[in-house]
């Protein structure tokens, strides 16, 4: 029993204000596009030094003089 006056355990027990905020995990995918692809096509007049495709490995190889 309790005398009046003097406080319960339970009174004493603070919760917490605003809800734990949560992490989230699908964070990324912001970034643009990587504009890989050919830059110049049949016919196109370019100069010494021109991008002529962007990609991720080697994979089109030019040929002679180019």
């Amino acid at each position: 029993l309790l005398v009046p006056g003097q406080t319960s355990l339970l009174d004493s027990v603070r919760f917490a204000s605003k809800k734990a905020g949560g992490s989230s995990k699908n964070v990324g995918g912001k970034s643009p596009g990587r504009r890989y692809g050919f830059k110049k096509q049949d016919g196109n007049f370019v100069h010494a030094g021109n991008i002529l495709a962007t990609q991720r490995l080697m994979r089109y190889h030019p040929g002679a003089h180019v």
